[in-house]
């Protein structure tokens, strides 16, 4: 009897030690998949200028990482555009992939003034944010890439 309980012993140990062995594999898999999987957009220019009765956000990005994003809304000072345009390669296309650069213009109600310093968000439809502060100017910019 007593080397059955001995036996019974060493299964329920092993049995620990396998579903610690596969916890942590499985937490390193998922780690290992989420940073193959990165995927980011810098802001390299932003922009803010007069027209249409309100205001237009013009920004010039750069999508880095292994994937891609889709762009779907722009805020500034809170307020959400009510119109995004996404140009990638001078084509209108909302999914931008790594390695590739973009021109973001937004239309705004509401009037922005010279003086005034608001911060943006880009969104993607992924649920990422990505953060900007534009800077004024009189007429629409070209971005260094176009």
């Amino acid at each position: 009897m007593r080397g059955v309980v001995v036996s019974v012993q060493v299964a329920i140990l092993m049995a620990v030690i396998l579903a610690i062995a596969l916890a942590v594999a499985g937490y390193l898999m998922t780690t290992f998949q989420a940073a193959a999987r990165f995927t980011y957009i810098a802001v390299l220019q932003a922009y803010v200028y007069p027209g249409g009765g309100g205001s237009w956000v013009k920004l010039c990005v750069a999508a880095g990482g292994s994937d891609a994003l889709k762009i779907e809304g722009v805020e500034l000072g809170g307020v959400k555009a009510s119109r995004v345009e996404v140009y990638v390669g001078g084509s209108p296309r909302a999914v931008v992939r790594a390695g590739e650069t973009a021109v973001v213009k937004a239309f705004f109600d509401v009037k922005v003034e010279y003086g005034q310093s608001l911060v943006g968000w880009l969104n993607t439809a992924e649920g990422f944010k990505f953060p900007f502060t534009p800077t004024y100017v009189a007429g629409e910019p070209k971005c260094p890439f176009e």
